[in-house]
C-alpha cells in the first residue's frame, strides 16, 4: 500500500525527491505522467505534474487531481529549490486537496546550495531573485524573502526563525504548536542552513497530531518520516549496455559539465536547424550520436556548450517568424527525438538525462512509464533508477537538475552507467 505521496512539477525533480526516500528502502517509484493511469505499488509514490511552466490555473488543477482521491499517511509538495515555477499556486491547490492543519514550508537544501535564513532563500550565497535561476525566461522566483513569496496565499502566513529551528526539534514543534488555527491551514515557513536544521523540521512534524502538508525540496524529503516497514528491493546496474547522455540544459553548472566531457564523446544538435526543421536536425543528431557509440561505448547529445548557443538559436527563431517558447519546444523536440533513435537502436541504453522537460521528452518517446528509485546517487541531487516499460526498460537512468553538481558530475555520471571516461 502507498503510504507517501509526492506531487513535483518536473521529472528531474520528481526523481530528486524520490531517492531520498529510497535511501531509507522505501520502495519508490516515479509516474512520468501524472496523467496516465500507472499504477505504482510500493511505499511512496512520486507524480510528476510536468507544470513548471504551465498557466498557474493549469498548474493548480494538475495538483489537485493527483490528490483529490488520495488519503496518504504523509503528503508532500516537491517544490524548486530556487522557487521557479507555479509554486504558490500548486501549494494552494494541495492545501485544498488534503485539508491540513499545517503546511509547513522548508525548500531549502544545503547540500546544494540552497539556504533559508531570517526568512530570505538564497541560492549559493546570492538572494534567489539575483542567482541564475532567478533569471528563468518564463516562471523565475517573485521574492526573495519566503513570508512575501507566500503573502498572496489563501492561507495565513507564518515564520520560524533559525534562532528556533537551530534549537532542535522540541523548540520547533512548540512553535508549530502556537501557530494552529481552527480557521483552517496555516503556512508556516521555515529557516534552514544545514541539513540538521531540516532534520529538526521534518521531525518536529512528525511528532504533531494535526495533518501536515509538507512543502520543499529534495533536503525536506531526505527526512520526512514514512509510517510502516520499508520494502524495498535494490537494483543492479548492467554495464556491459551502451550508455546515452542526453542534455537539454542551459544551466551555467550544465555547460560547465558539458565542457569537461571528451569531444569524442559528444555529439551537439545542429540547433539553427532544429528551429526550423526539427525533423532533419534529429535524424542528423541520431546519425552521429549511433557513431559514436559503436567506436566508443556511449555519447553525450547536448543541445548547447556555451551560452552564445542560446543567442544563436533565438536568432535563427526570430528569422522563422517564431518565439521564443516555439524555438525552446522544437530544440528539445529534436534532441529527445535523435536519442530515442540512438537509445533504441539494438540494446537499450543505459541513460544520463539532464535538464526535467528533455528527461521527459526522452522517456516520453521511449514509452516509459515508471522511474524505479534505485536508492543511490552519483552525487547529491544525482540519482540513479530503473526505467519501467517502453522501449528501455530494466536500463538505468540517472536524472540531474540542470543547476546541480560539481565540475565532472556528468562524467561521473556517465561512467557509473558504463562509459569509460577518455
Amino acid at each position: 500500500m502507498t503510504r507517501c505521496v509526492v506531487v513535483a512539477d518536473d521529472l528531474t525533480g520528481s526523481c530528486d525527491a524520490g531517492h531520498e526516500f529510497a535511501t531509507r528502502d522505501c520502495d519508490t517509484r516515479v509516474v512520468l505522467s501524472a496523467r496516465t493511469d500507472t499504477t505504482t505499488g510500493g511505499d511512496v509514490a512520486v507524480y510528476n505534474t510536468d507544470s513548471r511552466y504551465e498557466e498557474p490555473a493549469v498548474a493548480a488543477e494538475r495538483v489537485r487531481s493527483v490528490l483529490q482521491d488520495t488519503d496518504p499517511a504523509v503528503a508532500f509538495k516537491k517544490v524548486d529549490s530556487t522557487l521557479r515555477g507555479n509554486v504558490r499556486a500548486e501549494v494552494d491547490a494541495a492545501a485544498r486537496a488534503i485539508a491540513p492543519d499545517l503546511v509547513v514550508v522548508a525548500p531549502a537544501f544545503p547540500d546544494n546550495g540552497r539556504l533559508t535564513a531570517c526568512g530570505y532563500h538564497l541560492v549559493d550565497g546570492q538572494l534567489v531573485t539575483d542567482s541564475p535561476p532567478g533569471k528563468d525566461e518564463e516562471r523565475p522566483p517573485t521574492h526573495d524573502s519566503l513570508p512575501e513569496f507566500f503573502a498572496s496565499s489563501d492561507h495565513p502566513v507564518e515564520r520560524i526563525g533559525i534562532e528556533t529551528v537551530a534549537r532542535g526539534a522540541a523548540a520547533v514543534r512548540e512553535a508549530f504548536e502556537s501557530t494552529t488555527s481552527s480557521d483552517g491551514p496555516v503556512v508556516v515557513t521555515c529557516d534552514a542552513v544545514t541539513d540538521s536544521h531540516l532534520a529538526a523540521i521534518a521531525t518536529a512534524a512528525d511528532t504533531l497530531s494535526e495533518r501536515v502538508l509538507y512543502v520543499g525540496s529534495g533536503g525536506l524529503a531526505r527526512h520526512v518520516a514514512v509510517p510502516g516497514t520499508p520494502s524495498r528491493a535494490g537494483i543492479d546496474v548492467d554495464r556491459t549496455r551502451p550508455v546515452v547522455g542526453v542534455s537539454g540544459s542551459v544551466a551555467p553548472e550544465t555547460l560547465e559539465q558539458i565542457e569537461a566531457v571528451p569531444r569524442s564523446q559528444r555529439r551537439r544538435l545542429d540547433i539553427e536547424t532544429a528551429v526550423t526543421d526539427s525533423s532533419t536536425a534529429a535524424t542528423d543528431l541520431a546519425t552521429r550520436g549511433t557513431a559514436a557509440v559503436d567506436e566508443h561505448g556511449g555519447v553525450l547529445l547536448h543541445s548547447a556548450d556555451e551560452r552564445g548557443d542560446v543567442d544563436r538559436a533565438m536568432a535563427a527563431g526570430e528569422r522563422a517568424g517564431v518565439d521564443g517558447a516555439t524555438v525552446r519546444r522544437r530544440i528539445t523536440e529534436a534532441l529527445a527525438a535523435g536519442a530515442v533513435e540512438v537509445v533504441g537502436d539494438g540494446q537499450a541504453s543505459n541513460l544520463f538525462l539532464t535538464g526535467g522537460e528533455t528527461a521527459r521528452a526522452v522517456l516520453d518517446g521511449l514509452d516509459a512509464t515508471a522511474l524505479r528509485m534505485a536508492g543511490e546517487g552519483v552525487a547529491p541531487g544525482i540519482p540513479l533508477a530503473t526505467v519501467e516499460g517502453g522501449v528501455a526498460d530494466g536500463a538505468t537512468a540517472v536524472t540531474k537538475a540542470g543547476g546541480f553538481g560539481g565540475e565532472r558530475a556528468i562524467i561521473k555520471s556517465l561512467a557509473r552507467l558504463g562509459l569509460r571516461d577518455e
